[in-house]
């Protein structure tokens, strides 16, 4: 098993691919609610949720971690996972996107913010299908911008 430090890898790719992916993923959350058996999820709503407040700044901070924990979550995979999979790297975030959908949003953020495990707590399996296709676009847009030194 290899672990790579962040000098040997593509640190600038890896910021790119965090901010982009991170972007794109909000963006997403934002419009799933115009597909029938999605619904809208405001990303950046649940740093201010945690942060226990009204004020537009908090709705800026909450997309800032958004990002902040999307370029650390993208330098993590690019550590550890990316060089000991030879798949291609689409699918190597792909189901990186969904491993996170079940482990820190569905298992840690979503109760975090009372929505239960996957959103149980909301009624309704769209939350639950909603995350995993936003986490999903996610890993999948990073597998498709980063790519690792040669």
């Amino acid at each position: 098993m290899v672990f790579l430090t962040w000098r040997e890898i593509d640190f600038p790719g890896v910021v790119l691919a965090g901010l982009v992916a991170g972007y794109v993923m909000a963006i997403a959350g934002l419009w799933a609610g115009q597909v029938p058996g999605l619904v809208s999820v405001d990303i950046s709503d649940y740093g201010r949720r945690y942060m226990v407040s009204d004020r537009t700044s908090a709705w800026l901070l909450g997309f800032a971690s958004h990002l902040a924990n999307s370029v650390a979550l993208v330098l993590l995979w690019a550590c550890v996972i990316e060089p000991n999979l030879s798949w291609p790297r689409p699918l190597e975030g792909l189901l990186w996107g969904e491993f996170l959908a079940l482990t820190l949003a569905g298992s840690l953020v979503a109760p975090l913010s009372g929505l239960g495990f996957m959103g149980r707590k909301t009624g309704s399996w769209r939350f639950a299908l909603t995350t995993v296709i936003l986490h999903a676009l996610w890993g999948l847009t990073l597998g498709l911008i980063y790519v690792p030194p040669q």
